[in-house]
């Protein structure tokens, strides 16, 4: 059984703690066709640790460096994805690459929803054709400095449907904090319905998902 993803927007800023997994301050990076044991090496596991993992309830947390990420991982429908506490570590790669993303192949769509708590909040979406656009909780991603190409137009269909959820400031009134737990909430969920990602609230609280460790790339 699945949740959507609006419960985890509602726990991004709350603090709330879960005793075995993971409840607020959840990062996902979620990669669309690609098998969750490949993504998971991409970012930095090792092969034979994610091919026979351990749940994250019965991760030995402690005994990784501080800085590095124990992530949970799995599949939704056509997409792999890993959930991180705290940040991203598909988004340190692509700030450490100065924007170029090493990580996803070409053909690939990738989703990062990233807490990036020494930072701002941050939401970016990579298309089938390589084009990033990001932006923070509340903002459009077609209304950048720099906006995507848009050669396929999926960029437009994402924002499309965050501004039905009202997912953007200017199409929720009221709303000028990117760090509002209804807007997280209204986010989440709204990337998750249009993009087909939906994920198990009970397994991921109780940390009941397979875990890998992530070695920080900085």
């Amino acid at each position: 059984m699945t949740d959507g993803l609006a419960w985890i927007g509602e726990h991004w800023y709350s603090g709330a703690i879960a005793k075995d997994g993971m409840l607020s301050d959840i990062c996902l990076t979620a990669v669309r066709g690609v098998d969750p044991v490949a993504l998971v090496v991409r970012l930095g596991a090792d092969r034979r640790m994610a091919e026979r993992p351990s749940l994250f309830k019965d991760f030995d947390r402690l005994s990784v460096d501080l800085g590095d990420s124990v992530a949970m991982f799995g599949r939704s429908g056509e997409w792999a994805y890993v959930l991180e506490v705290e940040r991203s570590t598909w988004h340190l790669v692509f700030l450490d690459r100065l924007g170029q993303d090493t990580l996803v192949g070409q053909g690939d769509e990738l989703v990062c929803l990233d807490r990036f708590l020494h930072e701002h909040p941050w939401v970016c979406y990579v298309d089938a054709v390589g084009e990033v656009g990001s932006a923070e909780p509340g903002g459009s991603l077609l209304e950048t400095t720099v906006p995507p190409e848009d050669r396929l137009g999926t960029f437009a269909s994402l924002d499309a449907a965050m501004r039905r959820a009202r997912a953007v400031r200017d199409a929720f009134p009221g709303c000028e904090d990117p760090e509002d737990e209804e807007l997280a909430r209204r986010l989440f969920g709204a990337v998750g319905e249009h993009l087909g990602l939906s994920l198990p609230r009970r397994e991921i609280e109780q940390g009941l998902l397979p875990a890998v460790h992530l070695p920080s790339p900085l």
